[in-house]
């Protein structure tokens, strides 16, 4: 029975090394702007983990439908940027769901997955559904960083556009003020640090 077991370990680990891999080629190929090639590699990222999760000893592992939700969104994001909104709604709802499955509704993890659902209402032009969306990201932010947090400035941005489109001006003209006031002025514009920065690592 305990060779049993570590044959089961062996295979889970063997399946997370290909995982990772082909998460990293993924992340490669959208960071060289080859998106073919990256919705490959997601594909295969989100594949592996559910054939993992389909066996009986891991539907319930919560670390595995975390990282499950980072590919999908990931999938999504590469849809998304391809224009295929179809696929990108149908992966960026699949990750939603298991948010808030993990997490709950009103998590800070669960925030990022209504931004990006949100924004391919919008780019279909399927406004009354991106509108609720983008004010729950931003309802939970300001929840938990603050109302003045620059961490709002995304959603907040995202619904200016969104109001632009819907012609709302007064609406608009009041989220153009308020991010004003959260955006840092930039400091020293003329210094050689205001223009080359360092590219972040992904996680």
């Amino acid at each position: 029975m305990a060779d049993e077991t570590t044959a089961t370990e062996i295979d889970l680990e063997k399946e997370l090394a290909e995982w990772l891999s082909v998460s990293e080629q993924g992340h490669a190929a959208y960071g060289r702007r080859k998106l073919v090639p990256a919705e490959l590699r997601f594909k295969d990222a989100v594949g592996i983990l559910e054939r993992v999760i389909a066996e009986p000893t891991y539907k319930d592992d919560e670390e595995l439908k975390s990282k499950l939700g980072k590919s999908l969104n990931n999938l999504g994001a590469i849809y998304h940027a391809q224009g295929k909104f179809g696929l990108a709604e149908e992966a960026y709802q699949k990750a939603l769901d298991l948010k808030v499955q993990l997490f709950g509704e009103e998590h800070f993890e669960t925030a990022p997955c209504y931004q990006n659902l949100a924004a391919v209402h919008s780019a279909r032009a399927q406004y009354e559904k991106a509108e609720p969306l983008y004010l729950k990201a931003i309802a939970i932010k300001e929840k938990e960083y603050g109302k003045n947090s620059e961490e709002l400035l995304t959603p907040l941005k995202n619904l200016l556009m969104l109001m632009q489109k819907m012609e709302r001006s007064q609406e608009a003209a009041s989220l153009e003020e308020r991010i004003k006031q959260i955006e840092p002025p930039p400091a020293n514009p003329g210094d050689i640090w205001q223009s080359v920065q360092l590219i972040k690592k992904r996680e």
